[in-house]
């Protein structure tokens, strides 16, 4: 990597104006820079590119979902139909200079990114016409990346092979800057700015300010690859080659193998196990796993298209294809919905046909074991 040089634009000079000494001078962070902690832009249409010291001061991002509902006469709840899923990101860093080159190199920097929020034109005739949109590829080391370039290694690799092969991508995340704030901090008596000096070594009326805070105040990513969950409850998609990426958004690969190995017989669950403790304190625990499995179940099963769900759930469960957290899962609302069926109620109270709720969902839950 070539960029990140104390003495690009004017070598580091001590001494008086009638006795001047050209001095080496190195910045740790300009090794860092160098390493690749950096802050990557890329103007799409221009292919211009330019890369910042990570300096960072905030970096969040932000996934919301949007959601129409229709009030309808007689329910307590609106009817809700899932639109979208939108992501927001918003960055701050701090160009720092650490000599007067470095002042000068951070100004052009600014400019070229100012010069980034705007169009390709085309001559048409005389008249201008915009022929790109000012597309951005803006990469923050590994945090944010075009994550489907990366692959996992082998058909099967085990999580330290994947751990070993996360890095950085060669391309950012499309898409688009809302706004760009600069703060020159010319107020900050801590800071100040270099004296520009002409060739003669006196100082003009320009200035180059030591510290320059960039406020991104809102980054709209333009995903390139398909995003959401499919009929086998995988997220992410299938490269060309066959091979499945579900490393969104941070490029980071999950392992195969499972955590928890999940099968199921007729032995007793060692997920939820029994306490030795008295009978009395044993029904309490009993009820409370009753009690989260039904929250489950109306989680679950409680909307539109919740029956239809919990056949599916149901064919899955018997065929042995539950695994993992999420057959966990799956299982605890199925028992919860089996002790709601069987008339488990919230009443204070622990009847016989309640007893007998409890125990339908614990016998669910006692067919994993691991």
């Amino acid at each position: 990597m070539a960029y990140f040089n104390q003495t690009l634009y004017k070598k580091t000079v001590v001494g008086t104006k009638d006795n001047p000494r050209e001095v080496d001078y190195f910045d740790g962070s300009d090794a860092l820079g160098r390493h690749g902690y950096i802050i990557s832009i890329e103007h799409v249409p221009s292919g211009n590119s330019i890369n910042f010291k990570a300096f960072i001061t905030s970096f969040n991002d932000t996934f919301s979902q949007n959601w129409n509902s229709q009030e309808v006469y007689g329910r307590a709840d609106p009817i809700y139909n899932f639109k979208n899923t939108n992501r927001k990101i918003s960055l701050g860093f701090k160009m720092v200079a650490a000599s007067e080159s470095e002042a000068y190199e951070n100004l052009t920097k600014a400019q070229k990114l100012a010069q980034f929020m705007y169009p390709n034109y085309t001559d048409i005739d005389g008249a201008k016409t915009v022929s790109q949109s000012p597309l951005i590829r803006l990469q923050i080391m590994n945090l944010l990346q075009k994550t489907e370039e990366h692959v996992k290694p082998l058909d099967n690799p085990t999580g330290e092979q994947l751990y070993n092969s996360y890095g950085i991508a060669n391309e950012g995340q499309l898409g688009f800057f809302d706004n760009v704030t600069f703060n020159w901090n010319l107020e900050n008596n801590d800071t100040g700015v270099f004296h520009h000096l002409d060739s003669g070594g006196d100082a003009t009326t320009a200035i180059l300010p030591k510290l320059i805070e960039v406020s991104i105040g809102s980054f709209s990513p333009i995903h390139e690859q398909h995003l959401g969950w499919d009929e086998n409850n995988r997220f992410g998609r299938t490269d060309e080659e066959g091979v499945y990426l579900d490393n969104f958004p941070y490029g980071a690969a999950e392992t195969n193998q499972p955590r928890v190995n999940f099968e199921y017989r007729n032995q007793k669950s060692t997920i939820f196990p029994k306490p030795a403790y008295s009978e009395n304190e044993l029904s309490k625990d009993e009820r409370a796993q009753a009690e989260a499995a039904i929250a489950n179940a109306q989680a679950r099963y409680g909307g539109m298209f919740g029956n239809m769900r919990r056949k599916r759930d149901q064919r899955r469960f018997d065929d042995g294809k539950l695994s993992g957290d999420k057959g966990a899962y799956i299982a605890s609302a199925l028992a919860g919905q089996a002790g709601i069926e069987s008339g488990f109620l919230d009443d204070g109270s622990l009847s016989n046909t309640e007893m007998e709720g409890i125990n339908i969902a614990n016998e669910v839950y006692d067919v994993f074991v691991e």
